[in-house]
């Protein structure tokens, strides 16, 4: 019988404790690249919609929203979800620097539903590409604007903006604000566009099979097959769906085409002070609601209000006309 058996061989128990011990530097070299390969931080499509008429309101929402996703690990691209005929130059332009900026740091894919066009085609212009179904419209790349008024340069104050606008200086502003517009569309969709300048200045509109041809968009597709190219584009592989509204009913006024030009209303029965002219705007026309019949104040009332807002008096007695208007 050997003395020194017990020493060289296992017990059973022993060699449980072996294989565990095993198994447990295993897991804990392995478990690592588990884990980042089932985990990627960048596996959200953001879908961020924007609908209805640009105003400050829904450039509030949507560059809020546009700053929480670049602040977000979580979303991987962006998706634009457009349906809008256009609106206010600001705001326009406001969106449009927040979807410029977004896509600098992640793929952003325009998906047109209906419409976007004049300032909702500014808005998404910067996006790595845009999508269009074969009815949408796209285009409308101008400023819609009241030809100035004639009349003579105000005197007495201290600057013409001190006792109203002239009308040399209405076309300055005016010209401004086209040039704007044309300017950083041609920056960025010059090589895109099939035409030179002075045809997209036209602020002509196409629709979807029309405007992938002429490079006012890229490519033919649904909003569904725009998520899956923005997933496809940063190798998302298995992803989610992130869908983020933005405006609302309370914040978005209602747009309405009278005979003596746009307004804005915001509120179902409107007020005085609730119906605004827009005198310049970014949008296409044709897409906004015509009214013939106007309820609680007459035609006179918004032709006088419109020429309230290009021409404010120094005794402000004008100013209360900014806030008149019609109810529709």
């Amino acid at each position: 019988m050997s003395l020194d058996k017990p020493s060289t061989a296992l017990t059973s128990r022993q060699q449980v404790a072996v294989v565990v011990l095993a198994a447990a530097l295993v897991g804990a070299v392995l478990a690592p690249s588990v884990y980042a390969a089932t985990n990627d931080p960048n596996d959200t499509v953001a879908v961020v919609e924007i609908e209805g008429p640009v105003n400050t309101a829904l450039a509030d929402d949507v560059e809020s929203e546009l700053a929480d996703i670049r602040a977000n690990d979580s979303v991987g691209a962006v998706v634009l979800k457009l349906d809008t005929p256009g609106g206010a130059p600001v705001a326009s332009e406001r969106m449009y620097k927040a979807v410029q900026r977004t896509s600098q740091d992640m793929t952003v894919i325009a998906s047109v539903q209906s419409i976007s066009a004049s300032g909702g085609y500014y808005a998404m212009a910067p996006a790595d590409e845009i999508y269009v179904m074969p009815t949408s419209t796209v285009g409308s790349i101008g400023l819609n604007a009241p030809a100035p008024s004639a009349r003579s340069a105000p005197f007495g104050p201290s600057g013409p903006d001190k006792a109203g606008s002239n009308p040399t200086q209405a076309w300055a502003e005016q010209e401004t604000l086209a040039d704007t517009f044309i300017n950083a569309m041609m920056a960025e969709r010059g090589e895109e566009f099939q035409m030179p300048r002075e045809e997209v200045a036209k602020a002509d509109t196409y629709l979807g099979t029309e405007a992938v041809n002429n490079g006012f968009a890229d490519e033919i597709g649904s909003l569904n097959e725009a998520i899956h190219a923005a997933a496809t584009e940063e190798n998302l592989g298995e992803y989610t769906v992130d869908t983020r509204e933005t405006g609302g009913l309370s914040g978005i006024p209602f747009l309405v085409r009278t005979d003596s030009g746009l307004v804005a209303i915001h509120a179902n029965d409107p007020g005085y002070a609730e119906v605004k002219p827009m005198p310049s705007t970014y949008v296409y026309t044709p897409a906004v609601p015509h009214v013939d019949t106007i309820e609680r104040f007459s035609e006179p009332d918004l032709r006088d209000a419109g020429a309230a807002s290009t021409e404010r008096t120094a005794t402000g007695n004008e100013t209360a006309r900014l806030n008149g208007g019609v109810g529709a």
